[in-house]
């Protein structure tokens, strides 16, 4: 399982690099488990979601944030569960603002589909480069 949970994991960065929202949300359950922060103008929030509103969250942050490059520095794959710590060198679409955005994502995977997603990026790095917050 763990060879086929990299795999699955593996794809979902690259899909996720390429902008290709509808294709990260084929590699999801029907209904999965979401916690993780969401574009203002999106309502997904926390708890079930379907693959239509993951592929929303995908679209969005792609409207959003030009992303440059996706970094990975650990990627643990531990049977059907896997972490992936890592950054995004991204640029606000609107400014051209550059930043860089530390990540980490767990994922739980169940019949070669990711049933759970926890986003936990550094959301401080966002804001300040959306000018929603100032750093002293």
């Amino acid at each position: 399982m763990a060879s086929s949970t990299l795999k699955l994991v593996q794809s979902l960065l690259g899909r996720f690099g390429a902008a290709d929202a509808a294709g990260v949300a084929r590699l999801f359950a029907p209904r999965l488990e979401w916690r993780g922060p969401v574009p203002a103008h999106l309502s997904l929030g926390n708890g079930t979601r379907t693959r239509r509103e993951l592929e929303a969250f995908v679209l969005g942050f792609h409207e959003v944030f030009g992303l440059d490059t996706l970094t990975v520095r650990r990627l643990i794959v531990d049977d059907e569960d896997a972490m992936v710590i890592g950054s995004a060198r991204c640029r606000v679409r609107a400014t051209n603002a550059r930043f860089v955005l530390d990540f980490a994502v767990s994922l739980a995977v169940r019949d070669g589909m990711v049933e759970a997603c926890w986003v936990v990026p550094d959301t401080l790095a966002a804001a300040v480069a959306l000018r929603r917050v100032a750093v002293l």
